[in-house]
């Protein structure tokens, strides 16, 4: 009975990390969606009211503007989400079709593909990232198409390895002999074995695509003003730091230090199910 019981403790603990990460993540999903309804709060700018200091009116105190940081912490929140969301997702497409048509292609055809996702990963992501925002425009839609750039080699690598393997399981050999065609077997069987892969991905590279997005919003080759974008936030409370007004930056610096430490934390624990071990 102690043996199971300190089984069960043991096993209850390592559980603990995914589910609080679990429950930090949802109160961000909660907060974006707050942020949905307090878009045109977020950016009244009201000079009277600026750079006051969190109280019962302003939680997270005003900006230089006098705009309520709270509100605008919440509506960056959804376009921190949404945006990387969306840079992940056409990422991890884009490397999946790479992945499969390396792994189930002629050779020829593997090497040609290769050699520019190779030649991409050996940037680093940020400033390949901002290289493109910058030659197509400061902006947030250019800002998500660097990012996808910068993520499609990382996922085609990851995905290649797996999808050579597949070519000596029984099930892609038996679909091969009788013949069907390479798209089906690559849908239908190819992709669900690079599906827990891919899951591990997504979860690692979302908190990537988080702090890319912030960073170029940061040096202003992203979110313009007055749009409220955690980086965007953060360089405006640059200058109010050192008068004093520390709220101003702090705020979007806590709630994206916050969001990327729940989905690493998720990442590792969707990693370490994967292993015999388990959590």
């Amino acid at each position: 009975m102690g043996e199971v019981a300190m089984n069960g403790t043991t096993s209850a603990w390592r559980r603990w990390p995914v589910i609080a990460s679990m429950v930090v993540l949802a109160v961000y999903l909660m907060l974006a969606l707050a942020g949905t309804f307090l878009g045109d709060q977020a950016n009244v700018a009201d000079v009277t009211r600026a750079l006051r200091p969190p109280s019962a009116e302003h939680l997270l105190g005003t900006d230089g503007e006098g705009r309520d940081v709270l509100s605008r912490v919440s509506v960056g929140a959804g376009i921190s989400i949404m945006l990387a969301a969306i840079s992940v997702a056409l990422g991890a497409a884009g490397g999946l079709i790479v992945a499969l048509a390396c792994g189930l292609g002629a050779r020829w055809l593997d090497r040609v593909l290769m050699a520019p996702m190779n030649a991409v990963l050996a940037f680093p992501q940020l400033l390949l990232a901002m290289a493109i925002a910058i030659a197509l425009g400061s902006g947030l839609t250019s800002a998500v198409i660097g990012i996808v750039v910068t993520i499609i080699p990382v996922f085609a690598v990851t995905l290649r390895g797996e999808a050579l393997r597949s070519r000596s399981e029984a099930f892609v050999e038996a679909a091969t002999t009788i013949g069907l065609p390479r798209w089906r077997i690559a849908l239908r069987h190819v992709v669900p074995y690079l599906g827990t892969t891919m899951t591990v991905q997504i979860a690692a590279n979302f908190g990537s695509a988080v702090i890319t997005l912030a960073a170029l919003s940061y040096v202003g080759v992203g979110a313009r003003p007055p749009t409220a974008e955690w980086g965007a936030m953060i360089n405006d409370g640059l200058q109010h730091a050192v008068s004093g007004q520390w709220w101003v930056g702090v705020a979007p610096g806590i709630a994206l230090l916050g969001l990327v430490i729940a989905v690493n934390i998720f990442t590792d624990q969707v990693r370490a199910r994967r292993r015999p071990a388990g959590w």
